[in-house]
């Protein structure tokens, strides 16, 4: 239904939100990895389909961000796996847990203008977690 707007739109984008779980699956999250994972290839193909037609698709994927569904993630994780939930933050190189308007500014990025020319790519937005595992 959205598509045919969004063609006709100029600077047309979609950006998709994935999880930093996709990059090193912890198995209590295995379920959610592969759910995120496909919504990670689907992007992908859509950007291919729709680069035509001038509609950028692109994933953002985060790390850890302090919201209220992932803090409890977190804690559970901690929980079962015995150590304190504040060295999850002290792991990441940037040493701070996200916070949403991270998130948003780079979802703001990837749909203005400035990234016209970026489609089937994933921005890992996460104080540089990745680097540290």
């Amino acid at each position: 239904m959205l598509l045919p707007s969004l063609i006709k739109a100029p600077d047309a984008a979609i950006v998709n939100i994935s999880s930093g779980v996709t990059l090193g699956v912890s198995p209590p999250l295995a379920h959610y990895a592969a759910a995120k994972a496909a919504l990670e290839a689907y992007s992908k193909a859509l950007a291919a389909e729709l680069a035509p037609k001038d509609v950028r698709v692109n994933v953002v994927i985060p790390g850890n961000v302090t919201t209220p569904g992932a803090d409890l993630i977190r804690q559970t994780m901690a929980d079962a796996y015995g150590f304190p939930v504040e060295t999850i933050a002290q792991s990441i190189p940037l040493g701070r847990n996200g916070v949403p308007s991270d998130i948003a500014e780079a979802v703001l990025f990837l749909v203005s203008p400035r990234a016209s020319w970026i489609t089937g790519s994933q921005l890992v937005v996460d104080g540089g977690q990745q680097i540290a595992t």
